[in-house]
Parts: C-alpha cells; sequence; structure tokens
C-alpha cells in the first residue's frame, strides 16, 4: 500500500476513534461493576473455605464466581471498551450488550446456585447460558476485529 493510502487510512481510524470518546458507556460499566462484585463474592468464598484450593464442597461454586463472574464480565466490560478504540471500527450495541449480560448473570447465578444445592440440571443450565452469552459477545465484536470490505 502506498504511503499516501495508508495515511489516509489512519487519518479515518483516528476519525472513528474521535467519535467514540473515552468514557465507559452504561452497558460496559454495568460489566466492570458486576466484575467487582463478583470478586467480592468470591472473596467470601476464600474465607469460607480458608483458602481456592481447599477441597471443600462448595469450592467449584466460588471458583467459577472468580473465573465466570470476575474474569468474564472484565473481559466483557474491557473488551467491549477497549477494542473499537484499537482497531477504530465500531462493535453492534443496542439491546446485544443487555442480552448478553442477562443470559451472563443468569449463568452465573444458575451455575454457582446449582452446584451449592446440588441440582446438577441446574448447573448445566447455567453453563449453556454462559456459553450463550460468550456466543453473543462473539456476534458483537466480530465486526470490530474483521470488518467487512
Amino acid at each position: 500500500m502506498p504511503e499516501k493510502d495508508l495515511a489516509e487510512v489512519q487519518r479515518q481510524a483516528h476519525s472513528r476513534m474521535a467519535q467514540m470518546g473515552f468514557t465507559f458507556s452504561r452497558d460496559n460499566r454495568g460489566f466492570i461493576i458486576a466484575a467487582q462484585i463478583y470478586l467480592m463474592f468470591a472473596g467470601i468464598g476464600l474465607l469460607i473455605n480458608g483458602s481456592f484450593l481447599a477441597d471443600g464442597v462448595s469450592r467449584p461454586a466460588f471458583l467459577h464466581l472468580l473465573t465466570l463472574g470476575f474474569m468474564l464480565f472484565m473481559i466483557y466490560g474491557l473488551g467491549s471498551h477497549m477494542l473499537p478504540r484499537f482497531t477504530g471500527n465500531p462493535i453492534r450495541e443496542g439491546p446485544w450488550p443487555w442480552l448478553q449480560m442477562g443470559l451472563a448473570h443468569a449463568g452465573v447465578a444458575g451455575y454457582v446456585a446449582g452446584y451449592l444445592a446440588g441440582w446438577h440440571g441446574l448447573t448445566i443450565v447455567g453453563a449453556v447460558l454462559a456459553w450463550l452469552s460468550l456466543a453473543v459477545f462473539t456476534f458483537r465484536v466480530w465486526p470490530v476485529l474483521w470488518p467487512r470490505g
């Protein structure tokens, strides 16, 4: 690509980034706040079990509050905020982030409650809902990473 074409592409990307702003959108703030809440709940598990490595009955539930709750929600919030700014391509908005958030919350709650109560069916439903939230996130972020020509 000639240098002047590359310079024009860079100017266009910079122009798109300038229009995006630097503050978190409401949905991204929701993801980040939820991540912090799940981290606190996982910390309660650390206090109850004495360690994340303790072989207690509730260990998997609290580990999933850390991984599925805290880490996944942090990835959702920061990924949806930062990836469009890196590429200059828009992310899908509208009802999609709220559907993603609802599925993820229901997934975490279902998984943890099902495991703590011993209801394996609820654990499986929670896992499926969490995977569906990942599918919605993939749908949202796809045009950011692989835009159409």
